[in-house]
């Protein structure tokens, strides 16, 4: 499929998100236009009004209040050329499988029928996945994953144990089968359109989304602001190791997946690679000039030669897009910028 150039017109789902209204803004300086999507207007519209009042009519607000209910956005996708479908839910709250499954996978199909149905002028839908969908957890030697694996452990675990099963893996199976949802869809209606999806693992950085306290932060974020201020557990800066990348660099390969005419029909990692939280605290820590004086040290290099057991091949986001992503340690000291700016920490 030929790829989908500025100025068109490109539909952003969730655009009062973390991810989400960093995409659209990637979208905006491309040239693109958007039309967000939120739940509500009146609860979520004026910040981000606020946020993209310099792009003036390039950027338009609609109103879809449930993502999982069946032509739910039929108007939305109306007259758009390109689909970017980041609204899911990030959590490790939910109580049964349902809670997460139903929205993930209910929103994604959603989407994907009204554009088959109401989008004709549509070229590409660009789906915001997870590394979740890629890798198992309960894994004990180390294995490199890539863009041909799938965390069928983690939908199998859930269909055993149910909500016992526990929430980081009830959400690994919502993100799978909101991703192979979306890739069967495509297999079974021959659409006129490709799909992109976008697999990333963690993602940090500076949030422009409306939040008022560290409380607030979106899952990822906070998770970093955690390790940053130390209320990690002690053990859990030593044993709990992850993959991370930059917000603005998902946001944008979001905009590159709609450029590139090679990116039609892949699925992509992104990660600027493993790390335990000791090494993001080490990382935080040699920043010059030190962007905060109360950072904790914990215990410096402790972690410097552990192994990790989940690393990410990047190889295809290397062939398909293959820009210079931000390093851990811009990362995070912006990070720590923004926590600072918001009086978040002293």
């Amino acid at each position: 499929m030929p790829a989908v150039p500025a100025p068109a017109k490109v539909l952003v789902s969730g655009v009062n998100g973390y991810v989400g209204i960093w995409v659209a803004s990637a979208y905006l300086e491309h040239g693109y236009s958007v039309r967000g999507t939120v739940r509500s207007i009146e609860r979520a519209g004026k910040h981000i009004k606020d946020t993209f009042a310099k792009h003036g009519d390039k950027f338009e607000l609609v109103e879809v209040a449930d993502i999982t209910a069946s032509g739910a956005f039929d108007e939305a996708v109306k007259d758009v050329d390109l689909i970017a479908h980041t609204a899911s839910p990030f959590h490790f709250l939910g109580k049964e499988p349902s809670e997460l499954i139903d929205p993930a996978v209910k929103g994604t199909v959603s989407i994907l029928e009204s554009v088959y149905a109401h989008a004709p002028t549509a070229k590409r839908v660009v789906i915001t996945a997870s590394i979740v969908s890629v890798w198992t957890y309960l894994i004990d030697s180390p294995r490199t994953f890539n863009e041909l694996d799938w965390n069928e452990q983690a939908v199998n675990l859930v269909k055993e144990k149910g909500a016992e099963a526990g929430p980081a893996t009830i959400y690994g199976a919502s993100k799978t089968l909101a991703e192979k949802a979306a890739w069967e869809f495509v297999e079974k209606n021959k659409p006129s359109w490709d799909l992109v999806t976008i697999n990333p693992p963690y993602v940090f950085g500076p949030p422009i989304h409306e939040v008022n306290s560290a409380d607030a932060l979106n899952t990822s974020q906070k998770f970093l602001f955690d390790i940053l201020t130390g209320k990690l557990p002690e053990d859990g800066y030593e044993t709990v190791s992850h993959n991370l990348v930059d917000v603005r660099d998902v946001a944008e390969i979001h905009a590159r997946a709609a450029e590139l005419p090679q990116a039609g029909g892949t699925r992509c990692l992104i990660s600027a690679g493993a790390f335990y939280p000791q090494d993001e605290l080490d990382i935080a820590n040699s920043i010059e000039p030190k962007p905060w004086d109360g950072l904790p040290k914990g215990r410096p290099g402790v972690t410097k030669d552990k192994r990790h057991l989940i690393t990410v091949s990047t190889d295809q986001f290397d062939r398909v897009y293959g820009f210079k992503m931000h390093t851990p340690a811009e990362t995070i000291g912006d990070s720590l910028k923004d926590f600072k700016a918001r009086g978040w920490i002293a």
